[in-house]
């Protein structure tokens, strides 16, 4: 199998547009509880040295959760220790709760820090200690909250005193400490569900080369394997005392190595025997799982086999260029029988590059369609690209044995 398949501009556009709102939302959660821990965390009773540690605590604990966004979208469940950003955090916010903490209690308003680095703690951790990292950050807290504010059950640091209050800020703390880990996580998805797309086009490609393969070796093999028996007995048993019937199995070696070859030729040159309409519809299903809207329409009930084949070549090969020479975001594939009597199969796609030269599969498809009596014209109008492929009716009746 070769390299990965590469993504296509509207894929990595949307993970790009994924990731960086996914670190938006993540500074503006920080700008939030570092906002709402400053307003509500001064409260009377508290003296002015230690409000000023928390103050600046705060604000250093808010610069290490900024700075340490980046590592979280480019975690892939590395412990902590990977992430030294987030270490510093977890600990200047458990420096802010512990002396909130001490009496008199500063305060419910000072653990908007804490949950905020506890979240982000539980992004780097590996997946089973996400959870443990939440609950851990919520028990310390809680039971240390409840405990600090059982001398001062009204404390809210400058709030009004009521029980009402103090429940929003708190049900405000628990939310916070799962928001992060819910961010990256579905950044998370989507990069794996990317992946996955990735590995089942690779797949599919690896499938169709393993089935050309077997193709091939079933063709190749049967009739190797009859050259070489007839070889060897004309070779050691005939050759020299028969040379009549030595000759004969000579003839027929030459017959079955033509045979083989043409066999070979129609396993290459058509590679699968299918129908226009089921080319165009595998045409459509691999332009759009590349990310490309693809509309086909194929409008053609009469049309022959023979015919139809070189037309589903024509569609490979259009398909193929859209993948492998644009930029295409949407494209087109009509098939149609035209008031000329004429078989036309047109293909459009945005996103075009330059038009390109000496390349073998157009010049290719244009001699098998002349072969046809058909012609095969390409043009290219600013970002879009046509192909049009035309085949006269009377010759694809022809190429089927039917008269005109």
């Amino acid at each position: 199998m070769t390299d990965r398949a590469p993504r296509t501009p509207r894929t990595a556009a949307d993970l790009r547009w994924m990731l960086g709102s996914t670190a938006v939302t993540l500074w503006v959660l920080v700008l939030l509880a570092t906002f709402l821990q400053l307003v509500l965390g001064p409260a009377e009773g508290v003296d002015g040295l230690r409000e000023t540690s928390l103050v600046v605590l705060t604000v250093v604990a808010a610069l290490l959760a900024l700075s340490a966004v980046p590592s979280l979208l480019r975690t892939s469940g590395a412990g902590p220790r990977a992430h030294p950003r987030v270490v510093l955090l977890v600990t200047a916010a458990s420096a802010t709760w512990a002396l909130a903490l001490l009496p008199p209690f500063a305060g419910w308003g000072w653990g908007f820090g804490l949950v905020v680095a506890g979240g982000m703690l539980s992004c780097v951790v590996p997946r089973w200690w996400s959870a443990a990292a939440i609950l851990g950050t919520l028990a310390v807290l809680l039971l240390g909250g409840a405990l600090a504010s059982a001398d001062a059950p009204a404390s809210l640091g400058g709030s009004p005193a009521d029980e009402g209050a103090t429940f929003v800020v708190v049900s405000t703390l628990v939310v916070i400490t799962t928001m992060p880990l819910s961010a990256v996580w579905v950044l998370r998805v989507v990069l794996r569900l990317d992946d996955a797309r990735r590995v089942a086009s690779d797949l599919a490609v690896a499938t169709e080369r393993l089935r050309f393969a077997t193709d091939l070796h079933d063709i190749q093999g049967h009739h190797l394997q009859v050259i070489a028996l007839k070889g060897e007995l004309a070779e050691r048993r005939l050759l020299a005392g028969q040379p009549g019937l030595a000759a004969t199995e000579l003839a027929d070696i030459r017959a079955i190595a033509q045979t083989a070859l043409d066999d070979t030729r129609a396993v290459v040159n058509d590679y699968r025997t299918v129908t226009v309409a089921v080319e165009a519809r595998n045409a459509a299903a691999v332009l759009r799982s590349a990310g490309i809207d693809c509309d086909a329409q194929i409008d053609v009930p009469g049309l022959p086999a023979a015919a139809g084949a070189v037309l589903a070549v024509a569609i490979r090969e259009a398909a193929t260029n859209v993948l492998r020479h644009s930029r295409a975001t949407s494209a087109s594939l009509e098939l149609v029988l035209t008031p000329d009597d004429e078989y036309r199969l047109t293909v459009t796609n945005d996103g075009s590059r330059a038009l390109r030269t000496g390349g073998t599969g157009l010049s290719g498809l244009a001699e098998r369609v002349a072969g046809w009596g058909g012609s095969v014209e390409t043009s290219r109008t600013g970002e879009t690209f046509t192909l049009v492929v035309r085949i006269p009716q009377s010759a694809a009746l022809r190429g089927a044995g039917v008269t005109p």
